[in-house]
């Protein structure tokens, strides 16, 4: 053999990037990863809820976990930073409200449900030590638009006086009821949901007379899985973001590295 021959032995190739379309960006694998599962877990979460009503506890939990990674974990709003998106991201939400007393138990209302609309929800609470209720628990409001993180930090219930916000009702059902991720209750909102759970179910029946019996908690999670899905903006964003993970092409840069040595290696 010819020691002075050189041949290329080593070649190997670099981890594939991804070069995507208007706007013109290259990707690295892994967040190419996450604008895929992004718009997949969107289109997953928000999608027709099961029509066997005994099943709608069931699903909510299984939708929880990815509510709480798109939305608790913000990688739907890690994404507007990749492909921001053309117009901010709102929702349509009841407009604000105060715990009215802390021995009241107050959900949002205004609940879509079965092509009906649930009106205002109170459950009120005997406390040692706190006065009676003695004014109506409940006044009706209107929907308004929000931007989608003034949804997120939007009051959801008040659990006997303790306000707990969208976000936090998502990562509780998703840690506490589904994925069981931890056991430790170090939120007072937690704690309040945790002291009032047994309390907090009610039986909702749709104007073609079924019935199921849902807690608070998840009645509110179905209804920001509702907003999602009935959101105009966000949903525009979602199939932007679908076609530009679409217009994706392979590439390697820097792909092709060699080495030349000269054969036989001898000992030295």
């Amino acid at each position: 053999m010819d020691n002075s021959a050189k041949s290329p032995l080593f070649s190997h190739l670099m981890k594939p990037q991804f070069r995507l379309k208007s706007p013109d960006r290259v990707l690295s694998e892994a967040e190419f990863d996450v604008a895929r599962i992004t718009g997949e877990d969107f289109r997953f979460v928000t999608r027709e809820m099961t029509g066997n009503l005994a099943e709608v506890p069931a699903e909510i939990r299984a939708r929880s976990t990815i509510l709480r990674r798109l939305l608790s974990e913000k990688d739907l709003f890690n994404m507007g930073r990749l492909l921001p998106p053309s117009a901010e991201l709102s929702s349509r939400a009841d407009a604000g409200f105060n715990p009215i007393h802390p021995a009241v138990l107050v959900t949002c209302g205004n609940y879509p449900w079965a092509g009906d609309r649930l009106e205002g929800v109170a459950a009120e609470f005997s406390m040692k030590d706190v006065p009676p209720l003695t004014r109506v628990a409940w006044s009706y409001r209107d929907n308004a638009d929000v931007s989608l993180s003034e949804y997120l930090e939007g009051l959801a219930i008040a659990v006997l006086g303790t306000p707990v916000r969208r976000r936090e009702v998502i990562k509780y059902v998703a840690n506490k009821k589904a994925a069981h991720v931890s056991d430790h209750r170090k939120h007072a909102s937690e704690q309040a949901i945790d002291r009032a759970w047994s309390h907090m179910s009610i039986t909702i029946k749709s104007s073609r007379r079924e019935r199921v019996q849902l807690n608070h908690v998840y009645l509110e999670l179905l209804v920001t899985i509702e907003a999602l899905r009935s959101s105009p903006s966000i949903n525009r964003y979602i199939d932007e973001l679908g076609k530009w993970v679409r217009s994706a092409e392979i590439v390697y840069r820097g792909a092709a590295k060699t080495v030349d040595v000269n054969m036989p290696i001898r000992p030295r």
